[in-house]
């Protein structure tokens, strides 16, 4: 559970370096909002979502649309 914690963590902070906004949406169902502009506009993934995106090299704001 750590390393998957870990994971996500490091794919919240990859987002950040991209200058996207990530936030906590629910800590229930392990989903964040990110966002790459105001504050009423985004996307909401899981943190495994993050995840595999990350392991595909995909994570970026177009990769995190695609989700939905």
């Amino acid at each position: 559970m750590d390393l998957q914690k870990s994971e996500c963590a490091e794919a919240v902070a990859e987002l950040q370096e991209q200058g996207l906004t990530v936030r906590l949406h629910s800590r229930e169902n392990n989903t964040r909002h990110i966002a790459d502009g105001g504050v009423y506009s985004g996307y909401i993934a899981s943190g495994d979502e993050l995840v595999e995106l990350r392991k595909a090299n995909n994570l970026n704001i177009r990769g995190i649309k695609s989700l939905g």
